[in-house]
């Protein structure tokens, strides 16, 4: 670092590369030692923080108590469930808040595409896995 503030090295170059429709590098030096990763964290979260999108933010599910239960006649835990819920994408037009169903029997996979909803949702990718049912008298039921 240099002596006094007035003898910051200031960025010179600032290049702002589009890599995708989803992507770009921008790149800015010179920069202090350090400055880079303060920079760069500051400029994520606000990035973050301004994006629009929706997801799930709270589960039910019938027979289960909490996070680290297990479900007979389901392959995943609970925990598991839930992370992937997480990694659902859903698109909402119109409302702020709605609430999705999902009931399933039998064996194989339980999808994105097995949720029951209202014509302001679009599951964009409907064949994303939640949980496997193992038995043919298995069913989960959630909301």
């Amino acid at each position: 670092m240099q002596g006094s503030v007035t003898e910051f090295l200031k960025p010179r170059l600032v290049d702002i590369e589009q890599v995708s429709s989803t992507h770009a590098k921008v790149t800015l030096e010179p920069l202090e030692r350090g400055f880079g990763h303060t920079l760069g964290n500051a400029l994520r979260r606000i990035l973050l923080s301004s994006m629009p999108g929706c997801a799930v933010t709270e589960v039910e599910i019938d027979g289960v108590l909490h996070e680290y239960s297990t479900k007979e006649g389901v392959q995943e835990d609970i925990l598991e469930i839930l992370l992937n819920l997480k990694g659902l994408a859903v698109r909402v037009q119109g409302k702020d808040e709605v609430i999705l169903t999902l009931n399933k029997s039998g064996i194989g996979p339980v999808t994105a595409a097995d949720i029951t909803h209202d014509g302001d949702v679009e599951i964009v990718k409907p064949q994303h896995v939640i949980c496997h049912l193992t038995d043919e008298n298995a069913s989960i039921s959630m909301r």
